[in-house]
């Protein structure tokens, strides 16, 4: 087997993540295992080769989690419900930070004897919160 990296999955990468993996398994014609369900009525080498796909898949991905989304993952052996859970996961945080960032946007009020660079730091905050933004 060929060696395929792709960077670890953390709480704050889920889209660039979800980006890379997808390449890389795309590479290896194996991401469309991901969107479709194990076809009915599969037999033998048919069944060999989307079992062997399936398995390849989930193994990838397994080993760019970190420990701990290793051990919530662990069960999951279908490919295509594994790719969904991890989604469903980290598209929930991504509306939470949808919706802190509109609330600092909302809350930045720049008061009478404030300057501009009391601000910068909150800034660079906010725009890498805004770039992710831009991400999804």
């Amino acid at each position: 087997m060929e060696k395929l990296t792709v960077l670890e999955l953390t709480s704050s990468n889920y889209f660039i993540w979800a980006l890379k993996m997808k390449a890389a398994l795309s590479l290896k014609r194996l991401f469309s295992v991901t969107e479709n369900e194990k076809p009915v009525g599969l037999e033998g080498k048919a069944l060999s080769d989307w079992s062997t796909k399936n398995d390849d898949i989930v193994s990838y991905v397994k080993l760019s989690l970190s420990d701990e989304q290793a051990l919530k993952y662990a069960n999951e052996d279908n490919a295509k419900t594994l790719w969904e859970k991890i989604k469903s996961n980290f598209t929930g945080q991504a509306e939470d930070r949808k919706i802190d960032a509109g609330n600092e946007l909302h809350n930045l009020l720049l008061c009478e004897k404030e300057k501009i660079s009391d601000y910068i730091p909150e800034q660079e905050v906010w725009q890498q919160n805004v770039h992710l933004l831009v991400l999804m």
